[in-house]
């Protein structure tokens, strides 16, 4: 039975006010109102409760002799070490809203601070303001949500160099809020809300402003390019924003994360083999129908049923981008190698789109700053941040190459003999 300081006691009775009814270990855990004692404006320490709670759980289903760890300060930090999957279904399962229940609850404990500096809730009231325990996060307060390596959900903490900053169990509210915070995704989110704006502006600039006399399909890939590298842009910073709010939600913005990813190596290869094979249009139906099918093939692994793991998902998106080998060598043999002028001009820039991704992934892998520094760059300066930065580049880089085709093919049509 929960008290009001959030205080259980086992075998005191109440545990149907929490587990909503039925003998103990019968009734499948599901959705329960909020415990009476988050009520109480002067909760004491969220972890606290947080840490009986998923104890208590624990003796409630497996019948374990776990009320030795009621008087641990760390009992909640012990659970998520052992990665025990009960702790994980209590905090992160479809069913429960026991992350919101913490959000709540750390909220209550700020507006306890503020009414102990003299602002109460009354007071607030009288004033026509909203309350302390209302303002569940603002910008003097977010702070209290800010956790550390240690402190964060299990499934947040994939990479140990990176020691603060993180965000967990926030309400759908406070995600968006927290795209404002200064946490270790701020980088992140932002420079894909600056991305998105470039390539929103480079729409405009090249279907509309630049006014180029191509034909209807040639604007139609160029404007395909750009929505592709946009949607990449928003689905990365939508995963970065919400990622914290849930271990579910974590899973399917990172689905969304990878399919961004999947529509921009779509766009790049469709746009390089259409102007590539431009007059040889067998080959490019060939190429254009055998990226079609591996894109095919990495969305179905998104699918939650067929169970395919995080590794495997990575290594047929770098076998995707691997594959833009073969109808680069095809082109260069077809167009008659370095003889050609055609191909001086653009297989530099298809080396260095490659040398360019390449740079960025290779970064990302080895964790490289944060590997020799760990805790130095949690805000500023780690991989992931340098990787979407990179991407951002990568991406630029491979539009203005899309124009020099566009350009020069509007110019000489299948002529390969141009001459500078």
């Amino acid at each position: 039975m929960w008290d009001d300081d959030c205080t259980y006691t086992p075998g005191a009775g109440g545990d149907e006010d929490y587990f909503g009814g039925g003998s103990p270990g019968k009734r499948a855990f599901g959705p329960r109102p909020v415990p009476a004692c988050l009520l109480n404006p002067r909760l004491p320490f969220c972890d606290a409760w947080l840490a009986k709670l998923v104890i208590n759980y624990l003796v409630h289903i497996h019948r374990k002799d776990m009320t030795h760890l009621f008087s641990s300060a760390g009992a909640r930090l012990a659970l998520v070490e052992q990665e025990d999957s009960s702790a994980d279904q209590i905090l992160f399962g479809k069913n429960n809203n026991h992350g919101q229940c913490y959000s709540q609850c750390t909220a209550r404990r700020i507006a306890k601070n503020k009414e102990e500096n003299g602002v109460s809730e009354k007071e607030a009231e009288a004033l026509g303001e909203k309350s302390p325990s209302e303002k569940e996060a603002s910008a003097a307060d977010y702070s209290n949500f800010i956790l550390t390596y240690d402190e964060a959900p299990g499934y947040l903490k994939f990479n140990p160099y990176i020691r603060s900053g993180y965000r967990g169990f926030l309400t759908t509210k406070m995600c968006i809020e927290s795209i404002f915070w200064w946490t270790n995704e701020t980088v992140n989110i932002w420079s894909h809300i600056f991305g998105w704006m470039l390539f929103l502006g480079l729409t405009l600039y090249d279907l509309i402003l630049l006014n180029i006399h191509a034909s209807a399909l040639d604007k139609l890939i160029v404007g395909l390019l750009l929505l592709c590298f946009q949607a990449c842009m928003i689905l990365s910073s939508a995963y970065h924003t919400f990622s914290c709010k849930s271990e579910k939600a974590y899973s399917c913005f990172l689905t969304y994360d990878l399919c961004g990813i999947a529509l921009s190596i779509l766009a790049i290869y469709m746009s390089g083999v259409y102007y590539a094979f431009w007059c040889y249009s067998e080959w490019q139906q060939f190429y254009l129908l055998t990226v079609c099918l591996i894109f095919a093939l990495a969305m179905a692994l998104q699918y939650p049923a067929f169970q395919v793991d995080s590794h495997t998902k990575m290594l047929v998106f770098v076998g995707w981008a691997a594959y833009g080998v073969v109808p680069t060598i095809h082109w260069v043999i077809m167009m008659g190698g370095w003889q050609n002028p055609i191909v001086v001009l653009l297989l530099p820039r298809v080396l260095g789109m490659y040398a360019i991704v390449s740079l960025a992934f290779a970064i990302y892998i080895t964790r490289i700053p944060e590997r020799f520094v760990p805790g130095w760059v949690d805000y500023v300066g780690s991989s992931h941040q340098w990787w979407h930065v990179i991407i951002v580049g990568a991406f630029y880089y491979w539009h203005n190459t899309g124009i020099k085709y566009v350009e020069y093919r509007m110019n000489h049509g299948c002529a390969n003999d141009l001459r500078f």
